[in-house]
């Protein structure tokens, strides 16, 4: 065997080592497994500061929840990935116990947006605004997100707007459309696109494209000028009941026969 050739099988090998760890870098950063669930948080901060929570909303790797305790609100933020939680702070506003009573939670919000089939609830939030208690009612529709503001206490739905789809090329003549960011998201998780967004920002805009795969769903942030992506949050707040209530349809169904089969 010559030098050349043990020099090219030594390069060889190490182009493959690097290729390997780029692969399990770019898994180990779009599709971590390692997030706390929803539940978990919320069980958390509830035993560490008692109360319930009013709302909760997940932002890339950032739980952020209303918390109220003994008639005052709070407000608080917890990481995603570790549940260190990251600031508390009050709201400075006493609530109103009666108003309270009469809000409508959030399972019934749920509940009546579903009656009126506007599409997938992406999250669900109670906000103050003005001195009104409302519910922001985020649903994905048709590859669009579309922002709802309901009545908390009446349940009247107060406006309903698709949020922009699409970037402004006057601002950026290079920009790229919301198609090509579509396409950038599905190259990198196979599935159906839910919805696909743009925010503008002092770097040029960027994306945010939802994709559901088969096994999980995510949602992509791609730089609107250079198509890079810029980050990878997994979503679990969209609406899932209609799997869930399969899944106990199943359960049920195998119990069942079982009881027919010890018959």
């Amino acid at each position: 065997m010559t030098t050349y050739t043990k020099w090219m099988i030594s390069l060889v090998s190490l182009m493959l080592a690097i290729t390997a760890l780029v692969i399990w870098l770019i898994q180990d950063r779009f599709f971590k497994s390692d997030e706390i669930s929803i539940q978990e948080a919320s069980q958390k901060v509830e035993s560490l500061y008692g109360g319930t929570i009013e709302s909760f909303e997940q932002k890339n790797a950032i739980f952020y929840m209303a918390i109220k305790r003994n008639n005052q609100l709070y407000n608080l933020q917890m990481d995603a990935e570790t549940g260190v939680v990251l600031k508390v702070n009050k709201t400075g506003e006493e609530i109103d116990t009666e108003q309270t009573a009469s809000l409508k939670t959030i399972d019934e919000i749920r509940a009546l947006i579903k009656s009126l089939n506007k599409g997938t609830i992406q999250s669900i939030t109670l906000q103050n605004q003005d001195d009104k208690q409302q519910y922001i009612v985020e649903i994905s529709d048709n590859q669009a997100l579309k922002t709802i503001v309901v009545h908390a206490q009446t349940g009247e739905i107060l406006s309903e707007k698709i949020q922009e789809q699409n970037a402004t090329e006057s601002n950026n003549p290079v920009i790229i459309t919301s198609e090509k960011a579509k396409q950038i998201a599905l190259s990198q998780l196979r599935g159906s696109i839910e919805y696909v967004v743009y925010k503008e920002s002092s770097d040029g805009g960027y994306y945010l494209v939802e994709v559901d795969g088969e096994d999980n769903e995510a949602v992509f942030q791609i730089h609107a000028v250079s198509g890079k992506v810029l980050s990878v949050t997994p979503n679990y707040d969209s609406d899932d009941d209609d799997s869930d209530e399969s899944d106990d349809d199943a359960e049920e169904n195998e119990d069942n026969d079982e009881n027919d089969d010890d018959d």
